[in-house]
């Protein structure tokens, strides 16, 4: 099965050849592997004669992504775009319906989007694009400079709000005995369209091409795509379809490292000075004392990260706050009155991340006895701990790994500013001054984690 895409609008064309086919075993016969394609690939794809033409395409040159030009980056010497559209545009709709074969071979669970189907829904969706952009001066002029990368896509979902009350004048168009009236009635504030109403949006599908995987480009088009959704103010909460592991990794570092640039996040800490009657075997766990809940909950309203993916980040920044000498459970055995603040943080730590789990899990361990609840929720507590640690150092990497480039970067900058310099010889005539050109080398694990 051969399988081939224009770099640029990715027009597929399929070719299956074989050199014998099974003949079958009574009812059972030889799969029909070119109509197991079709439900996948537009119809053109199987056509032969336009094999041809998908090499010799001459509108390639002219190509231009649809929509609008949301981010540029450069990595590795390389030049990338990434650009948004809604489904509504033909060019777009076209473009998802021929990428969307590798949605099956790529992403697990994956299932392409029903694009004819969608009709008055398809203005709710939004596609993102990430081009490689070819800006050598040699490039062959017959072809286009972009090249699809990856893409992404979203869609938003409507949430009820209640309404604010009416003021008294109102009241009268919403009663059931109001009398029939031909006068016109007020002119209530109304949205201009659908897409105005307060909404969640959803990151649908994520790919990244295997080539260009483990360079930062999904990081990138994350960071884009939610720079954009907070941008419009109906939106009020960014989650996300049946994300795998890689892309909850992904999420946990983009969201982490954004959160922690935000100060009343940073200040976020546990207090230990909590009153001996609130931490009594009988009292409620008092969360709101061990975090500042009201600072917590605007945060994750002003951010719009989704409550439990909110709630996650939360424990694992409080977490990184507590030194690593003191993260072990054989320290805190007089719990909160453990003698180190260090230890008592810990434990209040632990206390806080169960009293979530054990919300989350209630119907499961109300099913258990005393005993069995304490130890599930204690393992569970560890299991949590060990990959919000792991999560914490590759974003520490990841974080030294970026002011690495760009303090890189500041001393190329100055290098260029003294190499661009003038002075003037003894004859009189100008010349550069050759500056020294300073460099960071990370060492091979770095880079290995980083690309990980």
């Amino acid at each position: 099965i051969n399988l081939l895409f224009a770099a640029h609008d990715l027009k597929p064309h399929v070719r299956i050849t074989h050199d014998r086919k099974w003949e079958g075993v009574g009812e059972v016969q030889a799969s029909d592997v070119e109509g197991a394609l079709r439900p996948f690939l537009p119809a053109s794809a199987f056509d032969q004669e336009l094999a041809s033409a998908l090499r010799n395409d001459a509108s390639a040159a002219s190509f231009k992504p649809p929509g609008t030009l949301l981010r540029r980056y450069t990595t590795q010497g390389r030049s990338f775009e990434i650009w948004y559209s809604s489904l509504a545009d033909l060019v777009t709709k076209e473009l998802l319906r021929n990428v969307q074969v590798l949605v099956p071979l790529f992403i697990e669970g994956g299932t392409a989007i029903e694009v004819d189907d969608l009709e008055w829904t398809i203005e709710r969706w939004k596609v993102y694009l990430v081009y490689e952009v070819d800006t050598r001066p040699k490039r062959a002029p017959e072809t286009s400079p972009y090249a699809l990368i990856g893409y992404s896509t979203s869609y938003r979902v409507w949430v009820l709000i209640p309404p604010p009350p009416l003021d008294p004048s109102q009241q009268a168009y919403f009663t059931l005995d109001a009398p029939e009236t031909d006068a016109p009635t007020k002119n209530l504030s109304s949205p201009q369209s659908a897409l105005d109403l307060p909404s969640r949006e959803r990151i649908s599908q994520f790919l990244v091409l295997p080539p260009y995987q483990s360079a930062g480009h999904g990081t990138h088009l994350y960071n884009a795509m939610f720079h954009l959704f907070l941008s419009n103010s109906n939106t009020i909460e960014i989650t996300v379809e049946d994300p795998n592991e890689a892309f909850d990794d992904m999420r946990d570092w983009c969201d982490l490292a954004r959160l922690r640039a935000i100060p009343d996040f940073a200040s976020l800490n546990i207090n230990t000075a909590i009153p001996p009657e609130d931490m009594k075997m009988d009292a409620t766990i008092p969360v709101d004392k061990i975090v500042d809940i009201t600072l917590r909950d605007k945060l994750r309203t002003q951010t719009r990260i989704q409550p439990r993916q909110f709630s996650r980040l939360v424990e694992m920044h409080l977490l990184s706050t507590i030194p690593p000498l003191h993260r072990n459970k054989n320290r805190i055995t007089r719990k909160e009155k453990s003698a180190a603040e260090g230890d008592r943080k810990y434990y209040l730590w632990r206390l806080y991340v169960k009293h979530r789990l054990a919300i989350m899990n209630r119907d499961q361990l109300m099913q258990l006895d005393r005993e069995e609840r304490i130890e599930k929720l204690d393992a569970t507590a560890d299991s949590v701990e060990e990959d919000y640690l792991r999560l914490l150092e590759v974003a520490g990497k990841r974080q030294r790994l970026a002011e690495q480039r760009i303090n890189a970067a500041a001393y190329h900058k100055e290098d260029d500013v003294a190499a661009g310099a003038k002075s003037k010889s003894v004859n009189g005539s100008f010349g550069r001054m050759k500056g020294k050109r300073h460099r960071i080398v990370l060492s091979e694990e770095d880079d290995d984690e980083a690309e990980e």
